[in-house]
Formats: C-alpha cells, sequence, structure tokens
C-alpha cells in the first residue's frame, strides 16, 4: 500500500472527526448524543461488522497460525507498554492517582473507535477485522482484571471477577463469527447485504463520535503537562517502532512466518491513541479522570501525524 494511500485513509478520518467536530460546535448535536453514538458502535454496528465480516472468511491453516501469533503478541505489546508507562510515571514524580491513568492509558489504545474502522478501510477483506477482534478480546482481560484492580484496589469485584464484564457485544459477535468461518457458515446474501451494509457504518459514527468528544476540549488546556506529551510520544512513536523492529527480528532469528495483515494489525492496535473508555472508568472509580481526558484529547490529535508514519514504516 503506498504512502499516498495511507495519508488519504487518515485524511479521511480526519474529515469525519472534523465532521463531528462542527456538527457539536453549530450545536447540531448535543452532549446526550455522544452516548447515543457510543451504544450505536458499541451494541449495533460494530458487532454486525465483525459478524459480516468473519463469516465471509474461509477457515485455513495461515489464519489459525496468524490468530495465534497476534494473540501472544499482544499480550508481549501490553506488558512492555506497562511497564514503560509505570517508569515514565516514576520519571515524572506522578502521585498515585495520575501515576495509575498514566501507566494504564500507555498501555490500552482507542483499538475499537479508531483501530477497527481503520484497519477496515486499510484491508477491507475482513482478515484484519479478524486480528483486530483478537487482539481486543486480549486487552480486555487486561483491563478488566488488572486495569480495574488498580484503578480502585478497595474494589470488592477483584481478578477474575470482572472477567464476566468480557461477555459484551463485541466479544460475542467474535466467538459467532468464529464459528460461522470455521464451519463455513454463510449468511443468505440479503442479510450479508443488509447488516454488512449497516456494520460499514461503524467507521462514519466512530469518527462522529471522536469529534463530539474533541469538540467539548480547550485545547490550550492540555498544554500545561509534560508528562501527558511524554506519554503520546511513547505510546505513538517510540515503542510502535521498537516493535517494528523487535517483531521483525523475532521472524527472522525463529524463523516464524506472520503475514502482513496480522504484522500491520499487531502494530498499528499498539500505535493507537489512548483508549477513550478509560476516561469513564477513571471518574467512575476515583482516579484522575481530568488527566485521562487530556491524555486521550492529545494522543488522539497527534495520532494524525503518528500513524501515517508508522503505516509507512510497516510497509518498508
Amino acid at each position: 500500500m503506498g504512502f499516498t494511500t495511507i495519508v488519504d485513509q487518515i485524511a479521511f478520518l480526519g474529515i469525519l472527526t472534523i465532521c463531528g467536530i462542527l456538527a457539536y460546535r453549530f450545536k447540531i448535536l448535543n452532549n446526550s448524543a455522544k452516548e447515543v453514538f457510543h451504544k450505536l458502535v458499541f451494541y449495533i454496528t460494530l458487532p454486525l461488522l465483525i459478524i459480516t465480516k468473519l463469516s465471509s472468511l474461509t477457515f485455513s491453516n495461515e489464519i489459525l497460525r496468524n490468530g495465534l501469533f497476534v494473540i501472544l503478541g499482544t499480550y508481549l505489546i501490553l506488558f512492555v507498554q506497562l511497564i514503560v508507562g509505570k517508569l515514565t510515571a516514576k520519571l515524572f514524580k506522578l502521585e498515585r492517582p495520575q501515576a495509575v491513568i498514566h501507566s494504564l492509558h500507555t498501555m490500552l489504545g482507542n483499538i475499537v473507535f479508531l483501530g477497527f474502522p481503520l484497519l477496515d478501510a486499510l484491508f477491507p477483506g475482513g482478515e484484519a477485522i479478524l486480528y483486530a477482534a483478537i487482539y481486543q478480546l486480549a486487552m480486555n482481560t487486561v483491563m478488566w482484571t488488572y486495569g480495574v484492580y488498580i484503578l480502585n484496589p478497595s474494589s470488592s469485584e477483584k481478578g477474575f471477577m470482572n472477567l464476566k464484564k468480557l461477555a459484551n457485544p463485541n466479544t460475542i459477535a467474535l466467538s459467532i463469527g468464529l464459528l460461522m468461518m470455521i464451519f463455513g457458515i454463510r449468511l443468505p446474501q440479503l442479510l450479508q447485504v443488509s447488516l454488512g451494509g449497516l456494520g460499514q457504518t461503524t467507521l462514519y459514527l466512530a469518527m462522529i463520535y471522536i469529534g463530539i468528544l474533541l469538540a467539548q476540549i480547550k485545547i490550550r488546556d492540555m498544554l500545561n503537562r509534560l508528562d501527558v506529551f511524554a506519554l503520546s510520544f511513547n505510546k505513538l512513536f517510540l515503542l510502535p517502532i521498537i516493535f517494528i523492529f523487535f517483531f521483525r527480528f523475532l521472524m527472522e532469528v525463529l524463523n516464524f512466518q506472520m503475514n502482513n495483515i496480522a504484522f500491520s494489525v499487531l502494530i498499528l492496535e499498539a500505535a493507537m491513541p489512548c483508549m477513550t473508555i478509560l476516561v469513564l472508568l477513571a471518574k467512575q472509580f476515583g482516579a484522575d479522570d481530568e488527566l485521562a481526558m487530556k491524555n486521550f484529547v492529545v494522543s488522539t490529535i497527534l495520532s494524525l501525524i503518528s500513524l501515517p508514519f508508522i503505516l509507512y514504516l510497516i510497509q518498508i
């Protein structure tokens, strides 16, 4: 994929995001619309996108092998990101409420509302969505166990008690899609076209949602914390570059093959800006939700520069 195509895809997402910003600024959409868009994507369009894409794939040993590499690579990436987040939190001498957000945001990316639409646009065949869903499943196991525990160590729901939250529409859609792919079950053409078309709206709805979030923030309030920019640099530039060379090195030394789609998904999901939902979790558990919002906004804006660069490095 040429560099021009990569830039065009990011610019396309940027234009959609600006539409969301303008819709909010001109009061076409209000704050309550944010919740509507979130529910539409999370509970309807994204699950349909996953099912219709996966059910159209043909199961093969290559897909199985790449899927295993993705899930193992995801846990390795999350571990490294968490360690780096903890180290930089100590470097900036952050207090616990800020240090927790800093370390978790270094690890947890916006893989659903930005990652899925971008990957589906770059690799429309459906295989990228499969690997992205696997990445999300692995990340959710960490977020709803360790993530919730560290946000609120006094919570009565600890450890694997939070794994019940993994039974959300997207993991259910992943399970259904995998079964349909493995057993070669295809949707009737009418359902594939109608539900698949609805699933394709995920890209537009997700970008409008992100635009509404960005429109609610005053940019000048983002400029007073060096640790926020350090986090974005680590998450968007430094670590993805390290992961590119590290996994390439592993493939050479251990002589295992991961196809370009699986490799691209692994690196791009690791390079996503900070997770949206962590802002809500921070508020719920009494962590620093204001810092979480700053991390999200700054990293999302900078990702318009970093993602084309990372995509270019992957291609070469």
